[in-house]
């Protein structure tokens, strides 16, 4: 019944900010802004693009209350972005693409500068003016990482405002949730525009903190597993140094401190495990964006250092048996370098661009496995004793140690370079885009994983003896790709019907966490060889270091689609698209009780799917009013996929939800009192699933729908919002997976009630 009702009402979270104005000026509908997008490099107007473009300016922004990315998701089909784990747990799932652990599918673009690791998409967003989601791939344009797209978010910067703008809020809700932030920007445009000496130049700062107690119990401990806090901010300088010339640096900080994996046991229904989980990560971004325009030539230069350092404590059994421990930090030291340049159109029916793009991305992580004494017995003599006691079924192996610590250490790093082209032709109502990128990639490995043990074997041995196992190396790859994409579109009065063919990939690397099932492998190896004797692994995969390397994931995506405009205010998208998925990366887990995951192309999968979108903006006297309602179905199955445990051909893609449905309904009534200018009410609807949560199909999410409503009071300078989000108390699941045998959840977050205050001047 819930869903249903979602269906009908299309519904919204936020209210939407609504500056005063004259109604005696206003129409009976308001047409929707056709603005220029460039994030595709060729500027055309969203309701042109060759694609489908879900394109959010700052009022949809703040109506919608999109503090993050994984907002964002809420609004556009076919794309998941489920808050589970930590905020290290950036997992994007698009068009029944995607994956859990390491390279996304989706690529994101802050103000021009890529982010090299999707464990700094999990942000929270300030001050942004605008966001740019594309769906399908964008390898020729973007390269690596966006074989499900791009998301570009825009923050505001100094010089493209009027005068200044000082802004803030502050908001209040369930679980003693605070959010708090406040920013000021200011140029010099409008005191000094009559100066002839005086050079255009502004800057900005902001700066933000959040905190929450958190919504789920550690039965063990009686605490909150997911309370948080969050800070962060950022500095922009912006000036016009020459005519030609326009530069704008920045400086982003993020940090997080939180705790982490709210996993409860599906046989229990309880969160219950005796060792701590959390996760901290500090991440610093300078960035430095120029741009030359002289007559028709533009270049775009920009260039990025980022800089980040986390650290995951995790217990890794999820029980209250001491089992094993983990513990994560990396420190990444990160550059880009990109360049695009945009000539003069030689004719009126050709225009075209050129670009490069570089990047270097290292990381020192250290990732040490310690086994407790539960650990040492159940998974490294459980499983040595078992081999020797079908010989010698009176004698075993005993070991001394209380815990066993595996230290393992990497040192990643990536490298790449491209060359990119597009051209862009026009013959009245047809336009040809044709494009292609040759990207290459080179990644590599140091690695070293120690262990030390005393054992003794009770037939042959009186005393305990010193075993020291090491595993060391160098594993190095390089990679080369030809990304081409071919796009025709018509258009006409009524709207654009396109068509198109891509490929994109997701990058290939190593997989360092495999690595404590290939130590503890070879600590048993070590003693039988230490005692003489040769012990058959069960799978002796996992004793090689070569299965940590991946090679990159690609795709190729045929669509066809239409953007219409049948009236004034009301704007349409609907699409189709057909996805083919080669050497699709996999995450495998090794027979029996072991401690790691490994990402293997071990996959091949094909995807149909549709889209419709639908925008209307209409005002009528004192009342206006908005809707947006959208409509994503996948269906994405592999064609050969088999992990050595079974095979799943013909089984659905796990953890990418077949149906999305995003519905925003806010209507307002403008009073134009100094006592109070405008009142909104808002809801919001979002119906997902089902999600399948295994290879096997045999357990899965069903559709669920969530609620949300908004009731905002604007006043001149100040807006009072009372929100309540999941407001039917939906009891849903966002994660699953199996840990030594054991299955796992994760729930979603309950009723949420709160209130948010903002102002701007």
């Amino acid at each position: 019944m819930r869903i249903k009702v979602l269906v009908i009402v299309c519904l919204a979270t936020a209210a939407t900010i609504v500056h005063a104005a004259s109604p005696e000026g206003w129409a009976d509908t308001v047409a929707l802004p056709d603005v220029e997008v460039s994030v595709s490099r060729i500027a055309v107007p969203v309701a042109r693009q060759q694609m489908q473009v879900s394109a959010l300016d700052a009022r949809m922004i703040e109506a919608a209350q999109l503090t993050a990315p994984k907002d964002v998701a809420a609004l556009v089909p076919n794309i998941h972005m489920p808050d589970y784990g930590s905020a290290m747990t950036s997992s994007v799932y698009i068009r029944g693409l995607g994956s859990r652990i390491n390279e996304p599918v989706l690529g994101m673009v802050v103000d021009g500068v890529p982010l090299l690791d999707k464990n700094m998409y999990d942000h929270t967003m300030q001050d942004v003016k605008r966001i740019e989601l594309l769906r399908g791939p964008q390898g020729s344009s973007y390269g690596r990482n966006s074989p499900g797209g791009v998301m570009e978010i825009r923050t505001i910067q100094p010089l493209d405002l009027e005068g200044q703008l000082i802004r803030g809020d502050v908001s209040y809700g369930t679980a003693n949730t605070l959010k708090a932030q406040m920013s000021y920007y200011g140029n010099n445009q409008a005191s000094e525009a009559g100066e002839a000496n005086s050079r255009p130049f502004g800057w900005g700062i902001a700066a933000r903190y959040l905190r929450t107690d958190g919504f789920h119990t550690n039965d063990y401990t009686g605490q909150k597993v997911d309370y948080g806090q969050q800070a962060g901010g950022r500095i922009v300088l912006d000036g016009r140094p020459t005519d030609e010339w326009r530069v704008t640096g920045t400086v982003y900080a993020d940090w997080v401190r939180q705790g982490a994996f709210p996993y409860a046991s599906v046989a229990t229904g309880r969160i219950d495990y005796n060792r701590p989980g959390s996760y901290e990560r500090l991440s610093v971004l300078p960035a430095v964006r120029a741009e030359y325009t002289h007559d028709d030539w533009r270049v775009q230069l920009s260039g990025s250092y980022q800089y980040m350092h986390d650290d995951m404590l995790m217990d890794q059994d999820y029980t209250r048996a001491d089992i094993f421990t983990l513990r994560q930090t990396q420190r990444q030291h990160n550059a880009t370098l990109d360049a695009l340049l945009y000539a003069p159109k030689p004719c009126e029916w050709y225009e075209w661009n050129v670009g490069w793009s570089s990047f270097l991305k290292t990381n020192a992580m250290h990732a040490p496995v310690t086994f407790m004494r539960e650990g040492i017995d159940e998974l490294i003599l459980g499983n040595a004793n078992h081999g020797i006691q079908t010989v010698f079924p009176d004698d075993s192996i005993c070991i001394s140690n209380v815990t066993l610590p595996i230290p393992s250490s990497f040192e990643l790093l990536n490298a790449g370079a491209a060359l990119y082209h597009q051209s862009h032709f026009q013959f009245g109502h047809w336009h040809i885009n044709a494009g292609v990128r040759i990207d290459y990639e080179h990644t590599r490995m140091d690695y070293l994983s120690t262990a030390d043990l005393s054992y003794r074997f009770t037939m042959i041995m009186p005393d305990y003896e010193d075993v020291h196992t090491e595993i060391s190396g160098r594993q190095s790859k390089p990679y080369w790709q030809v990304l081409p994409r071919l796009a025709v579109s018509y258009d006409g009065s009524w709207g654009t019907v396109y068509g198109y063919a891509a490929k994109g990939y997701k990058a290939g690397g190593y997989n360092p966490q495999i690595f404590s099932t290939i130590t503890q492998n070879q600590v048993m190896t070590d003693m039988a060889a230490d005692m003489g004797m040769h012990l058959d692994m069960a799978d002796p995969r996992y004793s090689d270091v070569a299965i940590t390397s991946y090679k990159p994931e690609t795709d190729w995506t045929f669509e066809i689609g239409a953007h219409f405009t049948p009236a004034e205010g009301l704007k349409v998208d609907v699409d189709v698209f057909h996805i083919q998925c080669m050497d699709q990366q996999v995450t495998v887990f090794p027979n029996g009780k072991t401690t790691g995951r490994m990402m293997a192309n071990a996959a091949r999968s094909r995807i149909w799917g549709a889209e419709a979108t639908l925008q209307y903006r209409w005002t009528r006297d004192k009342w206006f009013g908005m809707l947006d309602a959208s409509y994503g179905f996948t269906d994405a199955r592999f064609i050969t996929f088999n992990d050595g445990m079974g095979d799943y051909s013909g089984h659905y893609v796990p953890y990418a939800p077949q149906h999305t449905l995003h519905g925003l309904l806010t209507a307002g009534y403008m009073i134009g009192h100094k006592a109070l200018q405008a009142v909104t009410v808002s809801v919001k609807g979002d119906g997902i699933g089902r999600i399948y949560w295994n290879e096997q199909n045999d357990c899965s999410q069903p559709v669920y729908g969530l609620l949300a409503a908004t009731i905002a009071l604007r006043w001149q300078y100040v807006q009072v919002e009372l929100w309540g989000k999941n407001l039917t108390g939906t009891r849903y699941d966002v994660f699953y997976f199996r840990s030594m045998g054991n299955d796992f959840l994760q729930r979603g977050k309950p009723r949420e009630l709160g209130a948010t205050m903002r102002f701007e001047i």
